[in-house]
């Protein structure tokens, strides 16, 4: 059947017409192409689309058949054939440490089955880029409360101290929370992941340092200036020669969330959430191994 979407819309516009001069201009085509075009169809058709016996061509019933069906079938056929619009990339923000397994099995979901590009962003920022506009998403440590965004909780993981090397602390197969309590803390002034109220009342630790990224956190953990405390992956991403990570019970499990704004957000950030939340068991095991045993320093790794 060698009849395209000219033809049809050849016929509409006459029918609409009901005049080969004026459908012809209005198609911007001559009006013996036009003719030949409705002649082809009526070929293809085996019946006759217009009653030519009057002055003005009419629509035989088989015309009026076709002009309905093609009213509805035409403009979604055309739809269909339109090229897509790329979708946009998805700017991902983070900020205190990307979730490696999880984040980049999301990412390759996204980029194969829905061929949008994740472009991953660090901000040092609460909200990761989210607050200013300059991220899409984001990946954030802790629970979010803030009514304009939508938070879904991603994953629990085990919490591991960051002890320096030449800590009295340094020596032990594993510290508790409690333990932590007694000693300076260094906290994240960006983050707000962990704060001394996070402690019982009784055992309340005090700030040592205070810091705004990951990089300022550690070299204040290894100039002794307190403790430290990070999700498992986190740690096992920040190998230091000058610090030990040691297995912590006691305490409260590290929440990593994924937030988007709920007004006009990006095409693709519930579906890249979607992606986030289907985490398999490798991953828990690997977590709960790494709380075990604590990341091997890089003087380690590398002897």
């Amino acid at each position: 059947m060698d009849i395209g979407l000219q033809h049809l819309r050849c016929f509409l516009t006459l029918a609409e017409e009901e005049h080969f001069t004026w459908a012809a201009d209005r198609l911007g085509i001559s009006q013996p192409t036009l003719s030949r075009h409705i002649q082809r169809l009526e070929g293809v058709l085996g019946q006759p689309l217009l009653d030519r016996s009057t002055r003005h061509p009419r629509l035989t019933a088989e015309g009026h058949r076709l002009q309905a069906d093609l009213q509805v079938l035409l403009p979604k056929l055309e739809m269909a054939l339109q090229p897509t619009e790329p979708q946009p990339s998805l700017r991902l923000g983070y900020a205190w440490g990307f979730p490696l397994q999880r984040g980049r099995q999301a990412q390759a979901t996204l980029e194969e089955q829905h061929h949008v590009l994740v472009q991953i962003m660090r901000r040092d920022d609460r909200t990761a880029g989210l607050q200013d506009g300059s991220v899409d998403a984001a990946l954030l440590w802790g629970t979010v409360r803030d009514p304009r965004l939508v938070a879904l909780e991603v994953l629990r993981e085990p919490r591991i101290a960051a002890i320096a090397r030449s800590s009295t602390l340094a020596g032990r197969e594993r510290v508790t929370w409690r333990d932590l309590g007694r000693r300076c803390l260094v906290v994240n002034t960006v983050s707000c992941t962990l704060t001394p109220q996070d402690w019982p009342a009784d055992a309340t630790p005090e700030i040592g340092a205070e810091t705004s990224n990951i990089e300022e956190y550690l070299h204040a953990v290894a100039a002794r200036r307190g403790v430290g405390v990070l999700p498992v992956s986190v740690a096992a991403q920040h190998p230091d020669p000058d610090i030990l990570y040691v297995p912590l019970t006691g305490a409260p499990p590290a929440v990593l969330t994924y937030a988007f704004p709920r007004s006009n957000p990006h095409p693709c950030a519930a579906t890249f959430g979607r992606a986030l939340r289907q985490g398999g068991a490798g991953e828990r095991s690997a977590l709960r191994q790494g709380a075990q045993r604590g990341p091997k320093p890089r003087a380690a790794a590398e002897a």
